[in-house]
């Protein structure tokens, strides 16, 4: 949990995020407000949409997207900061990869 600040203030970008399992537990949990999953896997991506929905994180707090990290990172990150989901920038932002990948594109 955060310290010094909200925790609904923060956002983490789950790359290789699978079914959303790290974003949606560190939201479930208080510590971030906000989650953005990306993941190459589309069914993976549908996977965490579902888990999201079933978790009631289904609002502008919780977004996944399908495509390769190196492609959308960059995009996110302004859509981030110029507060486009309503809530204006985070206080924070966190990134996590898990497992590492090898062969992460180095623009991530």
């Amino acid at each position: 949990r955060g310290e010094g600040g909200a925790a609904e203030d923060a956002t983490l970008i789950d790359v290789c995020c699978g079914t959303g399992t790290i974003g949606l537990t560190a939201m479930r949990e208080g510590v971030v407000g906000r989650v953005v999953g990306v993941d190459i896997s589309e069914p993976a991506i549908l996977d965490a949409r579902h888990n999201a929905t079933r978790n009631g994180m289904d609002d502008d707090r919780v977004r996944f997207v399908a495509s390769r990290a190196e492609l959308v990172l960059h995009g996110e990150m302004q859509r981030l900061r110029a507060g486009d989901d309503g809530a204006g920038p985070p206080r924070a932002i966190c990134a996590v990869v898990d497992p590492a990948r090898d062969g992460l594109h180095h623009d991530v």
